[in-house]
Parts: C-alpha cells; sequence; structure tokens
C-alpha cells in the first residue's frame, strides 16, 4: 500500500500530462500527414506536408524561417542584455532606491497584453498622429511609414523590452545573493566597475543567466500574440516568425494538415535549441 501512495499523488499530474500534452502531440502527428481541411476530414498523404515546406510549392518558407532568426536573436539580446545592465544597475543603488526603479521597470509586464500592444501601435502609427511622427512634424522631418519600413525592428524591440522586467527579477536576487566579501576582495585586488561584472558577477551568476536564456528562446520561439496585435505579421510575411505562420496556416487558412507539420518542426526547433543551449551553457555539468 506504501508503495501506491506515491502514484496516487503523481496522478492528476499524469492524467494532465496525457489530456494537455501527449493526446494532442500525438493528434498533431496525425494530422501532419493528412491534407485535412475545413471539412475536418483528411486523406493520408505521407511526408508530403514535410517536403512542401522547403519546395517552391512554400516560396514564402525561407523568409519565415529568416524572420524566425532575425526575431529569435534580436530579441534575446535585448533582453538579456537588458535584463543584467538593469539588474546590476539597480542592485548598485541599495534596497530602497533599487526595488523602485525595479518596480517602474516592471509595469510593462505589468501591462495588459492589448494595452502594450496598442502603445507600440500608437508609438509608429504611420500618420501624423503617431508618438513618433508628431515628433518628427515639431522637427520639421517628413513623416514615415514606420509600420511598412520597420515591422520586424518594432516586433523585436515590442517583445525584447516586455522581456526585460522579467529578466531583471531574476538577476537581480541572483546579484543580491553574492556575499560581499567576493566583491570587496575584488576591489582590493584592482578591479573595478565592468571588469567586476564580467569577471565575477557574471560567472557566479551563470546557472541564472542561462537558465533565462533558454527559457526566453523557446518563449520568443513558440510565442506570437503581440506580433500579431501589433503588425499582424505583414507587411507581405516581413514580420511573420514561425509561429505566426504555423498558427495562420493552420487556424486562419484551415490548412490543418499543414499546419500540423509546422508545429512539429516548431516542436522539434525547440528539443534541438534546448539540447544545444545545455551543452553550451553547462547546464548539464552545472546539474
Amino acid at each position: 500500500m506504501k508503495r501506491i501512495v506515491p502514484y496516487l499523488f503523481l496522478l492528476p499530474l499524469i492524467l494532465l500530462i496525457l489530456l494537455f500534452y501527449i493526446i494532442p502531440v500525438l493528434s498533431t502527428i496525425y494530422i501532419s500527414v493528412t491534407d485535412m481541411g475545413r471539412s475536418l476530414r483528411g486523406d493520408f498523404v505521407g511526408l508530403k506536408n514535410f517536403t512542401r515546406m522547403f519546395s517552391m510549392e512554400d516560396p514564402v518558407m525561407s523568409r519565415i524561417l529568416l524572420n524566425t532568426l532575425l526575431y529569435l536573436g534580436g530579441a534575446l539580446v535585448i533582453t538579456i542584455v537588458g535584463g543584467l545592465l538593469l539588474a546590476n544597475a539597480t542592485t548598485s543603488l541599495g534596497n530602497r532606491a533599487g526595488g523602485f526603479f525595479r518596480l517602474i521597470w516592471f509595469l510593462p509586464r505589468a501591462t495588459p497584453p492589448v494595452v502594450w500592444a496598442f502603445l507600440w501601435i500608437w508609438a509608429f502609427d504611420p500618420t501624423k498622429f503617431g508618438l513618433l511622427n508628431m515628433i518628427l512634424q515639431h522637427l520639421n522631418i517628413p513623416e514615415k511609414s514606420w509600420m511598412s519600413l520597420y515591422p520586424m525592428l518594432i516586433v523585436i524591440l515590442a517583445n525584447g523590452v516586455l522581456g526585460i522586467p522579467y529578466t531583471m527579477t531574476i538577476l537581480s536576487a541572483a546579484l543580491g545573493n553574492i556575499p560581499a566579501e567576493i566583491i570587496e576582495a575584488a576591489r582590493i585586488d584592482g578591479a573595478k566597475g565592468w571588469r567586476i561584472t564580467i569577471r565575477i558577477k557574471i560567472p557566479l551568476i551563470w546557472w541564472p543567466l542561462s537558465f533565462l536564456t533558454i527559457w526566453h528562446t523557446l518563449s520568443f520561439l513558440t510565442t506570437f500574440q503581440y506580433i500579431l496585435m501589433i503588425t499582424g505579421g505583414g507587411p507581405f510575411y516581413a514580420s511573420t516568425p514561425l509561429a505566426l505562420y504555423t498558427y495562420s496556416k493552420a487556424f486562419q487558412n484551415m490548412e490543418l494538415g499543414y499546419g500540423s507539420a509546422l508545429a512539429l518542426v516548431l516542436i522539434l526547433l525547440s528539443m534541438i535549441i534546448i539540447l544545444t543551449f545545455r551543452k553550451l551553457l553547462g547546464l548539464k555539468k552545472e546539474a
């Protein structure tokens, strides 16, 4: 009886994983090898959906993959570097002042997604009522159609900045746990400013920094709601990453078979990223 009790406690979690992950994944695998569409009936087509991705049958796929790489790289740099800089700056200010500025920087994270998206749409509105265009008017500079010229840059900034508060909070806690004696010893040895941060602080917070890198990479790879609300993925797929393309194919165009194949590729990319980062960042060694 005692051996059964632990499994009874684990049973609800196992059922949740089965219902909301295992069964959906198996269903996605099945649908990916069919031509299922709006009728929700599909015939078996084998690997046709997968070969379609990398053939001229889907001419925008190369652009989608390039968008995904640009989006991942840009948003990740802003989130990790920005969060680290703010965590280091606010930690050095002391508990009260640092806590106040961290609270201000956390406001974007507490803002409802629709409001956050609306603020970026207003800032880059191509009309004379957009924030940046109003500033250009006062400087006697012609207005610009920001959404058409720089859609990828806009979604990178919107998502990258939104990731900074979470990164800053975690890294601030990690930096606060570094013994003061270590920093003081480094200063006595002649280390100053950024050298202390690079040589002392970053190695001591390497595990949480590595975790945040993987976490945000997977988050940027698989989420698209802010891109959908701000640019809609346009113009002409200019700001459409793989996750948004998968959604549009499956639920807007109702190409469920092809959308499921794209979803499996997305899952495969996520697994490759986890294993790659685990090796490169030394998480296996740390564990």
